[in-house]
């Protein structure tokens, strides 16, 4: 980090010191938007070097995830074993049915 200029704020008035931090504030907002700027510049730069656009792989990005489901159902011997009720059944739910318990015995609590 650069060191600062030393300014002896005592020495400023209210006034004086409420237009150094509006200067402040806009050359922070300048810069802000500058390097927004040269980053979108890259990023557009970048896609068109695979023939794309960054609104193009932002599409692509945002598509939904998958839903998680919630566990419906917990293996009584490996609590860390769960299904939510979808899909084929894992073998712990087979095995457990076979041994005659039924889907209502494995219901998470």
């Amino acid at each position: 980090m650069a060191k600062a200029n030393s300014i002896d704020l005592s020495k400023l008035s209210i006034d004086e010191l409420e237009t150094l931090a509006k200067d402040v504030e806009t050359e922070i907002t300048n810069r802000r938007q500058a390097e927004r700027e040269r980053v979108l510049a890259q990023m557009r730069e970048l896609a068109a070097s695979i023939g794309t656009t960054p609104e193009e792989l932002l599409r692509r990005l945002g598509k939904p995830a998958e839903k998680v489901v919630a566990a419906k159902y917990r293996n009584p011997d490996d609590p860390s074993q769960t299904w939510g009720g979808r899909g084929k059944r894992p073998q712990w739910v087979t095995d457990a049915l076979a041994a005659g318990k039924t889907l209502d015995d494995l219901a998470a609590e």
